[in-house]
């Protein structure tokens, strides 16, 4: 522009915009909410759901608040509506006088004194989401900006665009000082915490000696002194422990492992301990939390779909046994998704004859009551508020119709084919998990066992949740300092730090040279201590290259590739 003219043409306007991009902070963060935006599909989706999520937070305390304090259960029980005041001669119940309380905290009992702490306690946590929405809200305002200007992707595009084309895209901003990022790289820093939890549960470095019976509990993975099982154990409960005791302290702001971290144990060993006593302390109020959130959230399901609470779901140990190295969520969830029919179609090969017959029975006598009282409700629907036994036919009906519903879940498909093989093979296609005790013994009732404490029942894993709000104070508190010195090796052992992305898990560099299997089609071999199990970093290689078919591996990584196209030319 010409001296003295303030205008600014619309290049010198876009290089502006990209200049606020160009010196960020935190990259891992940066590029996490980028991530983060296109998986939740654009900045109006994101808004909209943390809208909700305050919403339903709130709808939650407010309403396990007056039904734990307002509501005066043994008026409800006892109050006297419809035909039983009219049986009565009593005018018709007033709900609000029989049934709540006009005074709830009188007398102060120390139940109400627990409910009221509890109400408290996640009124404070409901605060600090609310004035955190705002915090959040003004970084994706950012990477809103970054999205249109930079990437040049608008809202509708984010939602079409698949997140390969978008990680190119990012790559070609050349974000990083030091060096030019590769996708790897960044995908890398996305998943720095995660790949370290992946790692440590594939070498089973949070191997506990739990017995068999305690909810939730995986398969044995190691024996300790005296032939012990050690068994792994991670419920979602245990799982955020973790990240706040662990993962969450191993960086400093330099995206390397801190010396502290790895040179003071007893200081790990007391955070565990510390945090384990804080949720001891805080279980009451969590378990109140849990029941009221899981009864709001499946209770309409259970009851419009009976069936649902014997249907399965992988467990959250499942997840993360599954889960490979550089897999983002949305990735592993379209894997694990994709697993799910041939993982039912396996279990349904082990019914019960006998669990089956009388299952059988039941439905035909159920559902034979319930399509009586469904004739009567066509001749005259007045019919169902008649009474029978203390119940009306109305409330009989659909207890009938409930367990009709649930027993045909137990009985056995007779158009079922035989082939637990076949059926495992489908499941092991998507989730590439296949222990090698399992091959060739697909039939037997001892890996069909061992496969359901990973698929499990939505209703089971329900429970075992909150019990594990129980366990993993003891946890904690007991069994993980045992695990320090073993945590602290794995982070000292598969710890590199490369340039321009910091250390990170050398399992997700796909170091074939330092990690490398050969029975998996690895160019190297390696001391078993050094391999990840079940060719982990093979697999988890092979996928990245599917799902990112643009990136270039190193040498060793063509190599493996070049090794297996010879291996499918045979």
């Amino acid at each position: 522009p010409p001296p003295g003219d303030d205008s600014s043409s619309p290049v010198d306007f876009m290089k502006e915009e990209s200049l606020k991009f160009d010196a960020v902070s935190d990259l891992d963060r940066f590029f996490v909410r980028l991530y983060e935006y296109h998986r939740e599909q654009g900045f109006w989706c994101i808004v909209t759901q943390w809208v909700l999520e305050l919403l339903c937070l709130a709808f939650t305390i407010l309403f396990s608040g007056f039904f734990l304090l307002f509501v005066n259960w043994h008026g409800l029980r006892t109050a006297k509506c419809g035909i039983a005041a009219a049986e009565a001669g009593t005018a018709p119940c007033d709900l609000s006088k029989e049934a709540l309380y006009e005074h709830p905290l009188q007398p102060l009992t120390f139940y109400r004194f627990m409910v009221v702490t509890y109400l408290v306690l996640f009124s404070l946590y409901w605060i600090f989401c609310f004035l955190r929405f705002f915090t959040q809200l003004k970084e994706t305002l950012e990477i809103r900006d970054f999205y249109h200007t930079s990437l040049c992707l608008t809202e509708h595009e984010i939602q079409t665009t698949l997140w390969p084309v978008v990680l190119e895209r990012i790559v070609q901003q050349r974000l990083c000082i030091v060096r030019h990022l590769s996708a790897h790289d960044i995908v890398m820093r996305i998943m720095r915490k995660e790949n370290y939890l992946i790692g440590m549960v594939n070498k089973g470095v949070f191997a506990l000696p739990l017995p068999h019976w305690v909810p939730g509990v995986g398969l044995t993975v190691a024996r300790g002194p005296q032939g012990v099982r050690k068994r792994l154990f991670l419920s979602k409960t245990l799982e955020w422990s973790l990240n706040w005791c662990i993962l969450q302290y191993m960086f400093d702001r330099r995206f390397s492992i801190q010396r502290d971290f790895l040179n003071s144990p007893h200081r790990l060993k007391k955070r565990l301990r510390t945090f384990g006593l804080c949720m001891l302390l805080l279980s009451p109020f969590l378990i109140i939390f849990m029941l009221v959130f899981f009864f709001l959230r499946h209770a309409e399901q259970f009851y419009n779909h009976p069936s649902s609470a014997v249907s399965r779901r992988w467990s959250n140990l499942a997840k993360w046994t599954f889960r490979e190295f550089n897999e983002l969520e949305h990735m592993f969830n379209q894997r694990l998704n994709a697993s799910y029919k041939p993982a039912v179609e396996y279990v349904k090969q082990f019914p019960s004859p006998i669990v089956s017959k009388v299952a059988k029975f039941v439905s035909f006598v159920s559902g034979g009551l319930a399509a009586v009282l469904i004739i009567i409700a066509f001749l005259d629907e007045s019919l169902l508020e008649a009474q029978l036994f203390g119940r009306n036919l109305l409330w009989m009906a659909a207890v009938f119709g409930t367990i009709t519903a649930i027993s045909k879940q137990c009985t056995a498909d007779e158009n079922q084919v035989f082939d637990p093989e076949g059926f495992m093979r489908y499941v092991a296609q998507h989730t590439h998990y296949m222990p090698k005790h399992w091959r060739g013994a697909e039939y037997t009732i001892r890996i069909r066992l061992e496969f359901e404490k990973l698929f499990q029942y939505t209703g089971v894993m329900l429970l075992e949740e909150m019990i594990s709000i129980f366990v993993t104070p003891f946890i904690l508190i007991v069994l993980l300092p045992e695990c320090v010195d073993d945590v602290l090796q794995f982070v000292q052992d598969f710890t590199v730090n490369l340039s321009g992305v910091g250390d990170v898990c050398s399992l997700a560099v796909f170091d074939f040279e330092h990690h490398g299997n050969m029975k998996y089609g690895s160019p190297c071999f390696t001391a078993k201590d050094r391999r990840s199990n079940q060719g982990k970093m093979e697999k988890s290689f092979l996928s990245f290259k599917s799902n990112y078919p643009n990136w270039e591996p190193d040498a060793k990584g063509k190599q493996f590739l070049n090794l297996l196209a010879q291996f499918r030319m045979r």
